[in-house]
C-alpha cells in the first residue's frame, strides 16, 4: 500500500487526511506504515481526497480486495510461523531478493535433504509428518518465488565458505545441494547469483552481522525492506527505514566487492 507516498505527492499532511477521515494522525499513520489492516472505505476516502484518477483507484481497490484472500499458504498455517506469512508475501511480490546467510545455506536455495535436516534440528520434537509439511511449504516456497511465470526474482546470494564445508544432513544431502548451487555459478542466465566470501578475506563489512535479506520492488513507490532473522522467530525485524537498509545494501556491494566473481567455481566440501 502506498497511502504515504499518495499523500506526500498530493501535498496532503498528515494531520488533514486524519481529520478528513475522523480520526487520530497516529491512527493514520499506523495505516500508512501496514500496521492496521485498511478496509475498502477507508481507502477509497483517502484516494479521492489525493486525487487519484477513477481508475487507477479502482484498481487499487480490487487489489487491496485480492491482498485479504487468503494467501497460497494458508493451508500450511498450522506449521507457519507467524512472521514468516508475512515475510512470503513480500518474497512473492519482489524484483529483486539480496541475501547473506553465514550460517546455512539460504532457505531458498537449500535443496531437500539439506533442507530436512535444518527442519529436524529447528524442530526437534516435530513429527515427521510435520516436518514434511514444513518442508512442503518451503519447496512450494521456493517454486512460487524463484520459478514464478511471470516476473521471476532476481536472487543474489552471499555465503560464507565455510556454511560450505559444514556438513548438514550427511554426504548425499550435502553433494546435492553443492550440485545445486554449482549449477549457479556455471550458467548466469537462471536470475540466481551465488556469492562465496573465502575465510581468507578476513574481516568484513557483514561479518557481525545475522542472516539478512534486502527485497526490492519494481514499482517506484514500494520501498525496500530489510528483514533480519535471529535464532527465535519473534526476533526477526522487517522494516523499510531508509537508513537501516541503506547501512545493509552498503554493507552488502562493499562485502561482494571483496568476493571472488559469481563464476568461480565453489569450493570443494569438507
Amino acid at each position: 500500500m502506498d497511502l504515504r507516498a499518495r499523500r506526500e505527492a498530493a501535498g496532503v499532511t498528515l494531520e488533514t487526511a486524519a481529520g478528513s477521515l475522523g480520526v487520530h494522525r497516529i491512527t493514520l499513520s499506523r495505516l500508512e506504515r501496514a500496521h492496521t489492516v485498511p478496509n475498502r472505505a477507508t481507502v477509497s476516502h483517502l484516494l479521492h481526497l489525493y486525487g487519484a484518477p477513477k481508475e487507477e483507484a479502482e484498481a487499487v481497490l480490487r487489489a487491496l480486495a485480492e491482498a485479504k484472500e487468503p494467501g497460497w499458504w494458508h493451508p500450511w498455517r498450522d506449521v507457519l510461523p507467524e512472521h514468516l506469512a508475512g515475510v512470503i508475501d513480500l518474497e512473492s511480490a519482489a524484483e529483486l531478493i539480496r541475501v547473506y546467510s553465514p550460517g546455512v545455506i539460504p532457505e531458498l536455495l537449500q535443496t531437500p535433504g539439506y533442507a530436512r535436516a535444518l527442519l529436524q534440528l529447528h524442530h526437534p520434537r516435530a513429527t515427521g509428518e510435520e516436518v514434511d509439511r514444513r518442508l512442503r511449504l518451503l519447496r512450494e516456497r521456493q517454486e512460487r518465488t524463484l520459478r514464478r511465470p511471470v516476473r521471476p526474482v532476481r536472487l543474489w546470494a552471499l555465503i560464507e565458505d565455510v556454511v560450505l564445508q559444514r556438513p548438514v544432513g550427511g554426504p548425499s544431502a550435502m553433494t546435492e545441494q553443492m550440485n545445486f548451487l554449482d549449477h549457479y555459478t556455471r550458467h548466469r542466465g537462471s536470475g540466481i547469483t551465488v556469492q562465496v566470501i573465502p575465510t581468507a578475506v578476513g574481516g568484513h563489512p557483514l561479518l557481525l552481522s545475522g542472516s539478512v535479506s534486502i527485497l526490492r520492488y519494481s514499482h517506484p513507490l514500494l520501498a525496500d525492506r530489510l528483514i533480519a532473522r535471529g535464532l527465535h522467530p519473534e526476533a526477526a525485524t522487517v522494516t523499510e527505514d531508509f537508513g537501516a537498509v541503506h547501512t545493509y545494501l552498503v554493507a552488502m556491494d562493499e562485502t561482494a566487492a571483496l568476493a571472488p566473481p559469481p563464476t568461480t567455481p565453489l569450493p570443494t566440501p569438507f
